[in-house]
């Protein structure tokens, strides 16, 4: 389980890359995750453009104009 300092330093690092792009493809490779991931992910999510990453304690999230993943 990583520490709150390295997931910030993780968070810091790819949000420069990631932050502006579209999503292409999604592939779940674990679905058993704390909250289950919806079955239409893809949908939701393909073409959408990343609008920033956050960080929730030890969890990362994206955050897309429609919604947060």
């Amino acid at each position: 389980m990583p520490e709150l300092p390295e997931v910030e330093v993780t968070r810091r690092g790819i949000a420069p890359t990631l932050t502006g792009n579209r999503v292409f493809a999604v592939i779940a490779r674990t679905p058993a995750l704390r909250y289950p991931l919806p079955q239409d992910l893809e949908q939701k999510l393909g073409g959408q453009r990343l609008v920033a990453v956050s960080r929730r304690g030890k969890y990362l999230l994206l955050d897309f104009a429609h919604g947060q993943f």
